[in-house]
């Protein structure tokens, strides 16, 4: 908002008072606060257009600046948002430039290229790597994780505050990547703070769909940004014309009853009537005429309008281009494009500038100029004729042209936009040019919803001319529509392309082609269609000597083949690929195979061929420095070490797989490699150090592998918190995999092509985390159910090392608890057949205990007990120590029943031990309640004493008590039943040492780590 100050005559010179807006600005200071101490968060400020965010952000951001905060602040254009991240680049580009080259090096860490694709022109940022991605996903993630750590990076030197205001105009990249960001900012020295109209024809899709998001993750916290009150009103009228109180609540009654409040409105109503003299300064003092309904601007157009129609032919020009270009147009572009002389030019652009209609940024020897608000360069633009409009962008298309010469094919996105708009490209290979480089360069920065619409008037207009581009074209669009998830439109333009391929007799790009469809129809889970495609690729290749083609053939068709659960031909289909590759000797084709054997004998056996493959990928991926292939190749042996039980070797090939993703700059590689190094912690012992990698790896799976990752760590994780007895975390955390997998869609039956490659594992171990929580609460039917069904997905495809791993010992303890021995005995003869096969040590131990367990209760073994034993230590070397306790329970409840209380007691206390170590409290109730019964001593419950030996939900509910809130009072606070509050009071009483709720409140108001901060 902009008045005279009182000395002055016209009043658009300074801003007026901030009212009412001191609410606002004190939770965006808290807000900055907290992300300078390392707790990063984005805030969304919504309201109606002319509410005054802006004001608000501009307030905020000079606040930030006094405390030292780094500023990068940027405004989207809807003229840019075919401009791959150009309101990103908007914000970050001027604080960039503050950085030397050597900081912007070691900032990036390799990350060179992923920057500049979001900030082209980067000074200094000429390296990154070149590494070919293993999918669109991939290689879209890569880009998004690097910049982000990037500015984790730079926000570790100063804290960062991050500003994108009419966020509702933004490209779609940019907000995809805040969108990205804000889910990672949560341990970062970074706000991001979006403003937007909420409401309204200008507000755009995915920028409501990521607000949703965001709001439902609760990632971000939205703030409404409301009109001024009277009294606001009052106020900024008192403050500003150092009017009389009375006289200051009349003219404001009249001025908030026009306006409603909204600044913009009531700053254009205040110009209005300064330019009507009915505001005026008279000796000194500011004077208002009566301000009724009649002499005011009836709209905010009127408003503006009005103060547009004072301007001269020359002002109103530069405008008038001003608004077309709408970011921030260059003096020397509004001079060429007006055809002004300088000294014209000049006047106009004072005029605008005084009339706080432009703002001029200066840049060096040069100056940038935007609108004062965005309402006014509506205003103007929606003032053109479509004529005039498309005149003006012609002319800025020619311009650019001009100014920009050899180098003008690199600013092609903003050449294609106004040449689309200004509809200079019916038949023009010039526009066709500009089209084509905006597209391409669009998907190479994994921009496509920027590139789809770039690529589509490209094709459009390559058509028109016969141009011999035409399928490539297609080829472009077909990928940026596969990315955006249209594999419909994709798939079209792919067979066009196809067909264009046959006409030109063209094998090589055929095969190309037909190999991109059939991996396109294995993805969406039709792996039949795939193979026909794969089928007619290797027909096309008959009599061509292109064979590293027959090698992708070959290794496409064997994951085909074991997503559709047939093994042995995708065993065949690797073996014959094999010697193809041998033939060629590339050693980075040979890695890639060896390690896709090595895959396949992980899961199905036997040990010794897959540990064959993988030290051959390994040696191989390392000569021919291909380290995706490294890294997946000692993940895998790191899988493979754990099922057989070699700690050591599992701790080796982690570490090296941790290393590969780590040079990569991979947050999937990274993520993934997490995901190992949460089921190790976990098998050893190590549950804190287990769930602390699970905090910061779901995070980061979620933004990027939702539907494949994602639901594995949420099992994991859930089987974690399930045994600390967390059962309602672990509820939802298991069911939300379930849901994630898309397990409760699947018919019973797994026809072909129910499933996408990838998404069985998912769905395998969505089955076991749900077996296992119903095993949890006595539900052993439906543990059943839960354990067949997810082992028919095992047998169904191949994947033995699931079945042994957890199905098969989940559905022998179900039938045990049902007494259905001989089912028992059925399974328990498979899991040791498998596990000899797989050299799957773990499942052996599982056999052993089960045929110990049957000997006893079907046949009165008499030394079930010394089995179990043996069981029991053979699970604690693999190590699987929460599971070698459980069967040291067991032991000790045969030992209990020969009479022998000595030996049971002492194995209940190792198995104690065990579950205290581990906070495994489901188990450790058990545990004591046992000896209890034998009437011996209990062992101290925890091995940690205090607030430390508290779960959170424990701690929660020991400061509700302190609080004297009743159980049904702290049950309907933390939404559970009023009888689980009851059996955590219990549990914490025992850890506590205390005997009643009084003691229990007195312990917590002395405990500083208890009491409430």
């Amino acid at each position: 908002m902009s008045i005279a100050d009182q000395d002055a005559g016209q009043p658009w010179g300074a801003e007026l008072p901030l009212v009412g807006r001191a609410p606002e600005l004190q939770k965006l200071r808290d807000h900055l606060t907290e992300a300078i101490a390392g707790r990063g968060a984005c805030v969304l400020v919504s309201g109606d257009a002319g509410i005054g965010k802006s004001r608000l952000l501009a307030e905020m951001s000079r606040e930030a600046l006094k405390r030292g905060v780094l500023v990068a602040s940027g405004r989207a254009f809807a003229m840019e948002a075919g401009i791959p991240y150009g309101a990103l680049a908007d914000a970050l580009a001027r604080p960039l430039r503050t950085l030397d080259a050597a900081t912007l090096t070691v900032l990036a860490r390799g990350s060179e290229r992923d920057m500049r694709a979001v900030v082209p022109g980067l000074a200094g940022a000429a390296g990154g790597s070149d590494r070919e991605f293993s999918g669109d996903a991939e290689a879209k993630a890569h880009l998004l994780w690097n910049v982000a750590q990037f500015l984790t990076r730079w926000a570790a030197r100063a804290p960062i505050l991050l500003i994108l205001d009419n966020a509702h105009a933004s490209d779609a990249s940019s907000l995809e990547f805040l969108h990205f960001l804000a889910r990672q900012v949560s341990g970062a020295r970074i706000l991001i703070v979006l403003g937007f109209l909420e409401q309204g024809r200008d507000t755009s899709g995915p920028l409501h769909e990521i607000v949703r998001s965001l709001l439902a993750t609760r990632d971000a916290s939205l703030m409404r940004v409301e009109s001024l009150t009277r009294a606001d009103l009052t106020e900024l009228l008192q403050r500003s014309f150092a009017l009389e109180a009375d006289d200051a609540v009349d003219h404001a009654a009249v001025l908030w009853s026009h306006t409603r409040g909204n600044p913009f409105f009531i700053d254009e109503s205040l110009k209005a009537l300064t330019a009507a003299g009915r505001i005026r300064k008279t000796d000194g003092r500011w004077l208002i005429d009566d301000t009724l309904p009649a002499t005011l601007p009836q709209t905010v157009r009127d408003a503006v309008e009005a103060r547009l129609a004072s301007l001269d032919a020359a002002a109103r020009r530069i405008a008038e281009i001003a608004s077309i270009v709408e970011s921030r147009p260059s003096l020397a572009l509004l001079g060429a494009v007006s055809g002004l002389d300088a000294l014209t030019l000049a006047d106009a652009i004072d005029t605008l500038c005084g009339r706080r209609i432009f703002i001029e940024h200066r840049t060096g020897d040069s100056a940038e100029y935007e609108f004062a608000h965005p309402i006014i360069a509506v205003t103007v633009r929606e003032s053109l004729t479509v004529a005039r409009e498309r005149a003006l962008h012609s002319a800025v298309a020619r311009a650019l042209e001009a100014l920009f010469g050899d180098v003008a094919l690199e600013r092609a996105s903003e050449m294609a936009r106004h040449l689309v708009l200004g509809q200079e490209h019916g038949g023009d290979d010039r526009s066709l040019r500009y089209l084509t480089a905006a597209g391409r360069d669009a998907i190479a920065r994994r921009a496509d919803q920027e590139a789809t619409r770039w690529l589509r008037e490209a094709l459009a207009i390559a058509e028109r001319l016969g141009s011999e581009s035409v399928a490539a074209l297609m080829e472009d669009l077909a990928t940026a529509r596969a990315r955006l998830g249209d594999v419909a439109e994709a798939t079209a333009l792919w067979h066009r392309a196809l067909t264009l391929a046959d006409a030109r007799n063209d094998p090589a790009t055929r095969t190309r082609l037909l190999i991109r469809l059939a991996q396109e129809q294995a993805r969406v889970g039709n792996a039949s269609a795939g193979l026909d495609l794969l089928d007619l690729a290797l027909q096309s290749l008959r009599g061509s000597t292109t064979s590293e083609f027959v090698v992708r053939i070959g290794l496409a068709r064997a994951k085909m083949l074991q997503a559709l659960g047939r093994h042995v031909d995708a065993i065949r289909s690797v073996q014959e690929t094999l010697g193809v590759a041998d033939a060629i000797g590339d050693a980075a084709m040979l890695a890639r195979v060896h390690q896709t054997a090595l895959q396949l004998y992980a899961w199905t056996g036997p040990a010794s061929l897959a540990r064959e493959h993988g030290a051959r990928a390994i040696r191989l991926a390392e000569e021919s420095s291909d380290r995706d292939v490294a890294w997946a190749a000692h993940w895998a042996m790191a899988m493979l070490e754990g099922f057989t039980g070699d700690v050591d070797g599992v701790a080796r090939h982690m570490s090296a797989a941790s290393a590969h993703a780590e040079s990569l700059a991979s947050p999937m590689l990274h993520a993934m490699t997490a995901e190992i190094e949460i089921e190790y912690a976990s098998g050893v012992g190590r549950w804190d150090e287990a769930l602390a990698i699970a905090e910061r790896t779901i995070p980061l799976a979620r933004a990027v592998m939702p539907n494949s990752l994602l639901p594995r760590l949420l099992v994991w994780t859930g089987l974690i918190v399930l045994a600390r007895d967390d059962t309602e975390r672990a509820r939802a955390l298991l069911e939300e995999a379930w849901t994630l997998s898309g397990a409760a869609q699947l018919a019973d039956d797994f026809t072909d092509g129910a499933l996408a490659i990838g998404n069985v594992h998912n769905v395998i171990l969505a089955h076991t985390g749900m077996g296992t929580f119903s095993l949890s609460h006595g539900d052993w039917r439906q543990a059943l159910t839960f354990g067949e069904r997810g082992l028919a997905l095992a047998d169904r495809f191949g994947y033995v090392a699931w079945a042994i791993h957890r199905l098969i010992p989940m559905i022998i303890e179900a039938s045990l608890r049902i007494q259905d021995f001989d089912r028992v005995e059925l399974l328990t003869t498979r899991l040791r057949r498998q596990s000899t096969d797989l050299g799957h040590r773990l499942g052996m131990a599982w056999a052993a205990a089960a045929d110990a367990l049957v000997a006893r209760v079907k046949h009165q073994s008499p030394d079930a007990a010394m089995r179990l034993l043996a069981a029991a230590d053979e699970l604690d070397a693999v190590p699987f120590v929460f599971h070698g306790a459980r069967i040291r329970r067991n032991a000790a409840q045969v030992l209990e029943a020969d009479g022998d209380i000595d030996a049971a007691a002492t194995e209940l206390r190792r198995a104690h031990d065990v579950f205290a170590k581990l906070g495994a409290e489901f188990e450790l109730r058990g545990v004591r309640t046992q000896l209890r019964a034998l009437g011996v001593r209990l062992p101290p419950r925890t091995s940690q004493a205090g607030a430390a030996s508290l779960t959170g939900r424990e701690l929660e509910i020991a400061r509700a008590v302190a609080r004297r809130l009743t159980n049904k009072e702290i049950g309907t606070a933390l939404d559970i039943s009023a009888r689980t509050v009851s059996t955590h009071l219990s549990n914490i009483f025992e850890k506590l040492g205390v005997d009643s709720r009084g003691a229990l409140a007195d312990a917590v108001r002395s405990d500083p780590q208890l009491r409430e901060a």
